[in-house]
């Protein structure tokens, strides 16, 4: 087969699973699909995700510091993922523009990730800084 036609089916097979999915229990999944994230964008996001829920609990992430592949490939500065202070928004906007190279309205994400129970607490905290800084 040659590469058009794979291409083409492989669309067609996303547009089907998409009507398989139930947008309402995979909202972040959806999110990724219709963006068209990567695996590799996946993991790096919700990695950081994880590293900024230590940092908000104030918790020793002294032992995730090390050479980390999976950030460095989207030029993540490592002393700046794992410093030891609360994460900001400012921050979290700059690993989202390293990690998936486009825009998008940051709280529709932190929405899809929280309606899926993935790092609710993370974003109920960047959530609740997103509509400080509206007022």
């Amino acid at each position: 087969m040659d590469v058009v036609k794979e291409v083409k089916l492989l669309k067609y097979q996303m547009s089907l699973m998409k009507h398989m999915v139930n947008a309402e229990e995979h909202p972040f999944f959806m999110f990724a699909i219709d963006h068209e994230f990567e695996e590799n964008q996946v993991n790096a996001f919700l990695k950081a995700l994880g590293v900024f829920s230590l940092r908000i609990k104030g918790e020793d992430i002294s032992v995730l510091y090390q050479d980390d592949y999976l950030f460095s490939q989207f030029n993540l500065p490592l002393d700046n993922v794992y410093a030891s202070s609360q994460p900001t928004l400012e921050e979290l906007e700059l690993y989202v523009s390293k990690i998936f190279y486009q825009k998008f309205e940051l709280k529709y994400l932190l929405y899809s990730l929280k309606k899926q129970f993935i790092q609710t607490e993370v974003c109920d905290f960047f959530l609740q800084r997103l509509k400080t800084d509206l007022k």
